[in-house]
């Protein structure tokens, strides 16, 4: 493959149009995994079609596949997007955003709601603006989490992939089933935010800062339990300082 220009910056890289925005960060990332692919003249080297190992890859597999409802675990995932103590507003968004079904740029870009120049980042890191960067991997809100975790007394390194972000939060190790339901609010407040707070960027030209943020997310996921009598065994203050005692983790 190198001898045939497929290195990088090969010769066959080489495309009949420019590509936009978020298709020469797929070619950036096809070209980062054959890198780390060293073939030995000893080994057999072969493709093997993972869907059907034995009758190979054909069409009419690969159309069944993709249409098929998803797996039990994204349908779990995906129902968890549905909580009776946020508002049916925020669980809709969840869902949508678990599904990378919200008016992110580079979902209105595939819809040619925009132009190619106007996909990046509201906060000016240069990235083209998907889901994953927005919500994980974007400075400012990737500071946030690390804030959400501080206050949780919980160290944690977030994945940078939004279902793979809310399955681990939601049952983070060491942490009682019956305190899942606290960290599914506190995780459906961050994201929520995170996306008022993209929205005010860009509509209102306004700007908070990571501190007020973790402040918001405190008080949302508080007002929330609250309103389905989830707080009736602690106060705001007691919610603010010691989120895990609250939850009965800790005595």
């Amino acid at each position: 493959m190198t001898e045939r220009g497929w290195d990088v910056g090969g010769g066959v890289w080489v495309w009949r149009r420019c590509l936009l925005a978020w298709e020469e960060e797929s070619v950036s990332e096809c070209s980062s995994l054959l890198c780390d692919i060293v073939l030995q003249v000893s080994t057999l080297d072969r493709w093997r079609w993972v869907l059907d190992p034995i009758g190979g890859y054909s069409v009419k597999g690969t159309y069944k596949y993709l249409t098929l409802p998803t797996t039990p675990v994204e349908t779990g995932l995906y129902d968890a997007a549905w909580l009776k103590q946020v508002s049916l507003k925020v669980s809709v968004f969840v869902w949508r955003l678990l599904r990378n079904r919200l008016p992110t740029k580079d979902n209105l870009l595939r819809r040619k709601a925009i132009h190619h120049d106007d996909i990046f980042c509201v906060g000016g890191c240069g990235c083209p603006e998907t889901s994953h960067h927005l919500f994980c991997r974007f400075d400012t809100f990737g500071r946030l989490w690390l804030h959400v975790y501080q206050w949780l007394g919980i160290s944690f390194i977030p994945p940078d992939m939004v279902c793979d972000n809310f399955h681990q939060f939601r049952n983070l190790a060491g942490v009682s089933r019956s305190t899942h339901t606290f960290l599914q609010v506190i995780w459906h407040a961050c994201v929520w935010l995170i996306w008022k707070e993209r929205n005010s960027r860009i509509f209102n030209h306004k700007t908070k800062e990571v501190g007020h943020l973790l402040d918001s997310v405190k008080l949302s996921s508080f007002l929330w339990l609250k309103a389905n009598k989830l707080t009736s065994a602690f106060s705001y203050t007691d919610w603010w300082r010691d989120p895990l005692l609250c939850m009965g983790v800790r005595d």
